[in-house]
């Protein structure tokens, strides 16, 4: 590992599979980000907005914070790991959730959310490792 925190070069299969969770994470973060704002232009035809408004805002702040997470796992920094991981827990947790309710929606959303915390460990495999 590198002094400044970042992972020295990995191996080109280990590549393939950083990149894959880091586009996944960055995927994610974008489409939260489409959600904040779709939030933020529903709250307009509330009469009540405060509640859209909140949830924009707080998916928005995720949003950034996902969206840092995937450019620290395309950079090899080992915080962007445990932070992509605990998102794709979350994630599985909640597709788990919604198959009780809608199981089209729900189970695509946890395979998915494997799939992508499963490429962020098999890519950053060298960032967990201790520095010698």
């Amino acid at each position: 590992m590198a002094m400044n925190g970042l992972e020295d070069a990995p191996t080109p299969p280990r590549q393939r599979w950083r990149t894959v969770g880091w586009v996944g994470v960055g995927v994610e973060a974008a489409a939260l980000a489409v959600a904040s704002v779709a939030y933020g232009v529903h709250a307009f035809s509330l009469p009540e907005p405060a509640f859209a408004v909140g949830l924009s805002a707080f998916a928005a702040v995720v949003a950034m914070g996902l969206a840092a997470a995937a450019r620290g796992l395309a950079r090899g920094a080992r915080w962007a790991v445990s932070a992509a991981l605990t998102w794709q827990a979350l994630q599985v947790l909640a597709g788990i959730n919604l198959t009780g309710v809608r199981p089209g929606f729900g189970i695509p959303v946890a395979v998915l959310a494997a799939v992508v915390g499963i490429a962020v460990v098999l890519g950053a495999r060298d960032a967990l490792r201790p520095a010698s």
